[in-house]
């Protein structure tokens, strides 16, 4: 995906992000690396879905208001794992109809 064709997808799927996405990009220098595309998919596939963007938001909200240090880490862990499964659902080829 290109810079481009992503800022589309965000624009189109979730422009509360795109805020975020162009002020990222600019602070690159508006030079798109294999890293921050990568970030970015992954993050447009977070957020084109609301109901998965309130529950990391409540997940991370749980970490931040834990009193130990042991539920927070229960709460990031839970973040990392969904977020890891995001990742992987990217790198699956898409089904033709």
């Amino acid at each position: 995906m290109t810079p481009g064709e992503l800022e589309a997808a965000i624009t189109a799927d979730c422009p509360h992000r795109l805020p975020d996405y162009q002020a990222h990009w600019a602070l690159l220098g508006w030079q798109a690396t294999p890293a921050f595309i990568r970030l970015w998919r992954i993050e447009h596939a977070i957020s084109s879905q609301p109901a998965l963007e309130a529950e990391l938001d409540r997940l991370h909200g749980l970490a931040e208001d834990c009193p130990d240090y042991a539920g927070a880490k229960d709460y990031l862990e839970q973040v990392s794992r969904i977020r890891c499964q995001i990742s992987a659902t990217l790198d699956q080829p898409k089904e033709t109809p």
